[in-house]
């Protein structure tokens, strides 16, 4: 433990460096840089690599051939150092660099339209495409709020990470601290964005489908959006070829209690998000990180049940 602890900080100066190199260079030789080390890294990281491949088996069964779910695989370690290396230039990321490669459409219209009701909104998408720039687009426009994230316990990083987001108007909500503050921006009109999309411990949660298998998820959205008389919407920053992007919306959504069955109506609700969830990472499947263990709260006799079906 303690060699480690003495390692951090070279580490730590090496990726800073690492980050300054890619921030040298032109934008989409940076991305270019990053798909050929994602692959390389699919080809070196067995552990990665296995992991990510029984999810897509686990997902798709038959109806994607090996090869077609190894294509798949082998590009989402691409994608996600991609992610890391535009979430990297938000330091220096304007809104009028932000809109040459990215396509919005209505969303800030749509946004600020919400936002007149007076209740606040949630924003909740998934680790699918590019979620901190989701939220960077808007503090960049000058919607206030914050997105809920994990401490990283090794300071220096910490503090670079909330810096970045912070670069672009955007603060960090700890998750220790999520419900109190969460309310706090709602309350204040602002947005709150959530990322509820992985499989979390010491949360509570119902077993909702997610492509065919019961996925452990939790209903804490929800239950926040009941209390504060908050909408909820979906939305999700896609990549598109030539290195741009796309901001979808899905439908919005308005929890609350129907017919005295609260229990029943939470399920409702995390049930409909969690669709539209499923619908995108779909439609972008190597956008998403099948590297995570969703379904690791699922009993593994159920899981025996669904790779014997597919």
């Amino acid at each position: 433990m303690a060699k480690r602890r003495f390692y951090r900080y070279p580490l730590y100066l090496l990726t800073r460096l690492g980050a300054g190199i890619l921030l040298i260079l032109p934008r989409d030789w940076a991305l270019a840089l990053a798909r050929g080390a994602g692959h390389l890294s699919f080809e070196l990281v067995s552990r990665q690599r296995t992991k990510i491949l029984e999810n897509l088996k686990l997902a798709y069964g038959d109806t994607k051939t090996p090869g077609e779910q190894e294509t798949i695989g082998r590009r989402v370690m691409g994608h996600m150092l991609q992610t890391a290396v535009d979430f990297l230039r938000f330091a220096r990321l304007s809104r009028e660099k932000a809109d040459s490669f990215v396509e919005t459409g209505e969303a800030y219209s749509v946004c600020k339209d919400i936002l007149q009701e007076g209740k606040g909104l949630i924003i909740m998408t998934a680790h699918v495409g590019n979620w901190e720039l989701l939220a960077g687009i808007l503090g960049l426009q000058g919607f206030r709020g914050g997105v809920v994230g994990r401490r990283i316990y090794y300071e220096p990083y910490n503090r670079w990470i909330v810096g970045l987001r912070a670069s672009v108007g955007v603060q960090t909500i700890y998750q220790d601290e999520a419900v109190r503050k969460i309310h706090k921006h709602l309350k204040a009109g602002e947005i709150v964005g959530l990322l509820p999309d992985q499989d979390r411990d010491r949360v509570r949660g119902i077993f909702a489908d997610f492509f065919g298998v019961p996925a452990f998820t939790t209903v804490a959205p929800v239950k926040i959006a009941m209390a504060a008389e908050a909408p909820i919407l979906p939305a999700f920053m896609v990549r598109m070829p030539g290195n741009r992007y796309k901001l979808l919306l899905g439908d919005v959504l308005r929890p609350r209690v129907e017919h005295g069955d609260r229990q029943t109506s939470i399920r409702k609700y995390t049930e409909a998000w969690m669709k539209k969830f499923e619908e995108v990472i779909r439609e972008y499947p190597d956008q998403w990180g099948w590297m995570h263990d969703r379904w690791k709260t699922a009993s593994q006799t159920e899981l025996k049940e669904t790779v014997k079906r597919s």
